[in-house]
């Protein structure tokens, strides 16, 4: 990778002010149903200033061009200079942000596709003869992006390339644009062609790197998560598909399928699927069979889409036992950054963390975790919707709901701040038991006991302790319950509050929140925190806790942070405490 915080020269922006505007007029002038005539409008555009024969062909027909389209003035030099992109990106533009979210659309800046090229080639160079594949090639940018880093004669280049789309138009798309780069020449019969490379055949050659961005399907959201019949197919055929995991993954493992020993498949990946769970499987593959070579961080969102993105490259089989560090990239232009040592498979989210320090399981003393001596839990959908209907306000005896909004750490703002629950604002919402759910009364009573709760998409481990046991957890805050052999509430809160126990958690969750700043909590991740050792350090950190008469100040939490990492046995890791109190909110 390049040290370069400039574009690459020649690279053309969908965001520059010239094609914008150009977007725009196309757009307008297009009719709503016939996206075909009015790409290929511009196809014919690009063509003429460029001199070339080329049309866009769809299922073997020449489209006919949108006379309205082609009538649109737009800047000479626009269509000159950013020519083969240009098709790509009103691809894009002529898609309704709804169809975009359905199929998972959303094309790639040609800076970015060639700051994902450079990486790729930096694990592995490519040869003369070196075949590349796209599965999912969109308006062609990553193609694009090959066959100009490749070199050499045009029509040389165009023969190594290959590409899947489950999209006509997109392969109609990437196949003119290829040919308004290349001069006209023709790609050959079959090389990008329509299919769904998670389940047909591949290309009979021998791929050196699938590069890509494939579409991004959570299976949270019922518009785009899988049928049945994908699930079981897909999961028939990778086992490691397992739960929620994005669609994307499945994508590195054809990948990691179809390339060559020693090749490589360097794909955009959500950033979660660096710690998501269900995941996991899917990274234990990875490891097995390939060597992590580099990752690059999106330092903003390069996509329409609200979620974080990285791009992920693996190197097949060769010497994977001696990759000790993966090199990182940040951005676009890209800026490199420190190399980080090969992540374990349960979580590779510290591949994400750039100015933290770093802290290894090992360094931490302590043989129990929290697990040990607590039962730890957090409601799901089933929970949340049995409470609908049994919140009021402010009603006498009724045990406190508690949302993560409201818990501060060491304290619980209910009562002080407003709260949401099922679409409504509350002031000091309760709830009575005897109008929940049925199916929920036995879940409720369980966490109706003196406990910690627990936040999540915070910056920071945020705890607060109920010695009365009238708190209700609402999803997703995590209950934390003491078992008869448990250290006390304020010696939990001492584990769970210091600075080590955010900075393991955040190392193992990064990625997993809505927000690239926050961290994600799980039930099962707060169960694997270890606990300090017993001892007059542990004693003196929950005592400063117990000792508190309300919320703490900013300096209280300080000098607790600081007790909290004695007791961890890390006394001398003032930067772990440094860090830390930086992220503390302002109080």
């Amino acid at each position: 990778m390049s040290d370069s915080t400039t574009s690459p020269a020649g690279i053309p922006s969908p965001t520059d002010t010239g094609i914008t505007a150009a977007l725009a007029r196309w757009v307008a002038a297009a009719a709503a149903d016939d996206p075909e005539a009015a790409l290929a409008a511009i196809v014919a555009r690009v063509a003429d200033a460029k001199g070339v024969d080329v049309a866009l062909t769809l299922d073997g027909v020449e489209v006919a061009p949108s006379p309205a389209v082609l009538r649109v003035e737009v800047d000479p030099a626009v269509v000159a200079s950013a020519g083969p992109w240009l098709p790509g990106f009103a691809r894009e533009a002529l898609l309704s942000s709804a169809d975009r979210r359905r199929g998972g659309v959303h094309h790639t800046s040609p800076t970015l596709a060639s700051t994902v090229t450079a990486l790729a080639r930096s694990a592995r160079p490519w040869s003369d003869t070196d075949v590349v594949i796209d599965p999912a090639v969109g308006g062609g940018a990553f193609l694009l992006a090959a066959v100009a880093a490749m070199g050499g004669e045009p029509g040389s280049a165009l023969a190594r390339v290959r590409g899947f789309d489950v999209d006509p138009l997109a392969v109609a798309v990437t196949i003119a644009a290829l040919r308004l780069w290349a001069g006209g020449a023709e790609v050959p019969q079959g090389a990008v062609r329509v299919g769904d490379a998670l389940d047909e055949a591949w290309p009979s050659d021998p791929a050196a790197c699938v590069l890509g961005n494939p579409p991004f399907l959570s299976q949270l959201r019922s518009g785009t998560a899988r049928d049945e019949t994908r699930r079981r197919a897909l999961s028939t055929r990778w086992p490691e598909l397992a739960g929620y995991v994005d669609d994307a993954a499945a994508f590195l493992l054809a990948g990691l399928d179809h390339v060559v020993d020693g090749g490589v498949v360097a794909l955009l990946q959500p950033a979660s699927f660096l710690s998501a769970r269900d995941a996991e499987p899917v990274r234990r593959r990875l490891r097995a069979e390939a060597g992590l070579a580099g990752l690059w961080i999106d330092d903003g969102r390069q996509f329409s889409a609200a979620v974080d993105t990285v791009a992920l490259v693996v190197r097949k089989g060769a010497a994977i036992d001696h990759v000790e560090s993966v090199e990182r990239a940040r951005g676009v232009p890209a800026v490199r950054l420190p190399s980080h040592p090969v992540p374990d498979d349960r979580s590779w989210g510290s591949l994400l963390l750039v100015d933290t320090p770093t802290l290894h399981r090992g360094d931490v003393a302590g043989s129990r975790v929290v697990a040990d001596v607590a039962n730890v839990t957090a409601g799901f959908r089933d929970q949340f919707y049995g409470l609908r209907g049994a919140v009021g306000e402010a009603r006498a005896g009724e045990p406190r709901l508690i949302t993560s909004g409201l818990i501060d750490p060491l304290t619980c703002r209910w009562g002080e701040t407003p709260c949401r629950f099922d679409k409504q604002r509350w002031t000091t919402p309760t709830v009575d038991p005897d109008a929940v759910d049925a199916a929920i009364r036995g879940w409720l009573a369980a966490r109706l006991v003196p406990k910690l709760v627990v936040a999540s998409q915070t910056r920071v481990l945020e705890v607060a302790i109920d010695a009365e046991g009238d708190m209700v957890p609402c999803t997703p805050v995590i209950s934390v319950e003491p078992r008869t052999d448990a250290p006390t509430l304020g010696h939990l809160a001492a584990a769970l509050i210091s600075p080590v126990s955010s900075l393991l958690l955040l190392r193992d969750a990064a990625g997993s929140a809505l927000s690239s700043d926050a961290m994600r909590v799980s039930a099962t991740a707060i169960g694997r925190l270890p606990l300090p050792e017993p001892g007059p350090a542990w004693d003196a950190a929950a005592a400063a806790i117990d000792a508190l008469p309300g919320a703490p100040t900013r300096a209280e939490l300080a000098e607790i942070g600081r007790l909290a990492l004695a007791a961890h046995g890390l006394a001398h890791r003032g930067d772990i405490l440094d860090w830390w109190h930086s992220r503390l909110r302002g109080r």
